[in-house]
């Protein structure tokens, strides 16, 4: 990837979801003053999540229209809009609305995850699919953590959350900048010049040549996805809850439980990248599923708020490797570049499923069960989605296998398939 498409796809991926920053600290605060319920704020961040599936018909089209430039635009510049009308916004329902299309999984934010991914994938090396990819999501926890520092001390100084806005307007509109950078690279525009036919390689994944969907071990690895995320997302809105209220902390000690687990990912996220396109896939997502049944299990048998700082460190790892790990192995298993955008939405789409099932759920039962318990049933939803990755969810790293035209075909293009270094080895011709 050159210069530029770095400054582009980073720069603009970074600026846009740093204003996660103040939404995990400070919009529920913000939209309690503006009226709305608990209750109420539950059902915002179902709708986000819900509204987010758009991703995936976009995700489908940006492959077959060959528009991922623009569809990313487009959501920039949604999200732009929509940051900035939110700060004097008035009425519940105009409220609400803005606040879904600008939530963490909101559909503005979740397009621009997964088609930011997909077009690292495009301009990717097929031998360092997973290193790009995480390279890519290393900026996220940066830009978060910078953002709710920053916005910190503003709301120190202002006494009002919504101050912190017109910052992240600035953020939104250089991303929007930064992504008209992205460009079409060289080495495809030299494909042209090559001789022979290098729209059909010669040695390619049999998984190209059958219908993914009917790919059981997709469906397996799909059903694992939404489990870990039902299982992880309700911690967003009842972990503080659990350690203020059962264990006694602080509201200031809160913060950290959110800064750690940023710190943790943006820690893993690179060194696990490099180390699936050496050692495979699925080595690492067992370990970031176990990891997550291992969190919530401590999380249930803690005592204290200083051992769940301690355990977020274990959410970190395990968001960092489903970050890169899951859209490289999909990536992997549809075995076409030329529908990374339609892998990447999938993944995705599990994403923000999970996360509006996993609260849903929860909050029948929480008041019932008490906070420990309802963390030791999501520790046991979490050890069977980790059970389904090693039953059923096969390794997609191939070895020792080099296609015979691979020295004729160059990545960036997008007759040059993903997977070209990757699948199972017993699915190769």
């Amino acid at each position: 990837m050159d210069l530029r498409n770095k400054v582009g796809l980073y720069g603009s991926y970074f600026l846009c979801m740093a204003g996660i920053g103040f939404i995990l600290p400070y919009l529920p605060v913000y939209l309690r003053e503006q009226g709305l319920s608990d209750s109420a704020i539950g059902l915002v961040w179902m709708a986000a999540a819900l509204t987010a599936l758009v991703q995936f018909p976009l995700g489908v089209w940006s492959d077959r229209l060959r528009a991922r430039k623009p569809i990313l635009l487009v959501a920039l510049v949604v999200l732009a809009l929509v940051t900035f009308l939110l700060r004097d916004a008035a009425g519940l329902v105009w409220v609400s609305f803005l606040a879904v299309m600008f939530a963490e999984n909101g559909p503005c934010r979740a397009t621009v995850e997964s088609l930011a991914g997909a077009e690292a994938v495009h301009l990717a090396p097929p031998n360092r699919i997973a290193a790009t990819l995480g390279a890519l999501r290393f900026w996220r926890p940066i830009g978060v953590m910078a953002v709710a520092l920053i916005g910190r001390e503003i709301v120190k100084n202002t006494g009002d959350p919504s101050s912190v806005l017109p910052l992240i307007v600035a953020l939104q509109a250089a991303a929007i900048l930064a992504a008209l950078l992205i460009h079409k690279p060289v080495s495809a525009q030299r494909q042209a010049e090559l001789p022979g036919d290098m729209d059909q390689p010669t040695a390619r994944p049999a998984a190209s040549t059958r219908s993914v969907w009917r790919d059981g071990s997709l469906w397996a690895f799909v059903v694992a996805m939404v489990l870990f995320h039902a299982a992880a997302a309700p911690g967003g809105a009842y972990l503080g809850l659990f350690v203020h209220r059962d264990l006694g902390a602080n509201k200031d000690f809160l913060p950290c439980l959110f800064i750690v687990m940023m710190v943790a990912w943006m820690v893993v996220v690179r060194p696990v990248g490099k180390l699936a396109d050496r050692v495979g896939r699925k080595p690492l997502l067992l370990l970031g599923w176990s990891a997550m049944t291992l969190r919530l299990s401590l999380i249930a048998l803690a005592q204290s708020p200083e051992q769940i700082l301690f355990v977020q460190l274990l959410d970190g790892l395990s968001q960092g490797v489903f970050g890169v790990l899951a859209a490289a192995w999909v990536t992997d298993r549809f075995a076409d570049a030329r529908r990374a955008g339609e892998a990447q939405v999938l993944v995705g789409s599990c994403l923000v499923l999970g996360s509006a099932l996993g609260p849903l759920a929860a909050g029948l039962f929480v008041e019932a069960l008490g906070y420990r318990a309802m963390f030791g049933l999501l520790a046991t939803t979490a050890g069977l989605a980790t059970l389904m990755v090693l039953l059923f969810v096969p390794e997609t790293l191939m070895r020792n296998t080099v296609p015979a035209n691979r020295q004729l075909a160059l990545p960036g293009d997008d007759s040059y398939p993903a997977a070209y270094a990757v699948g199972s080895p017993r699915e190769m011709p």
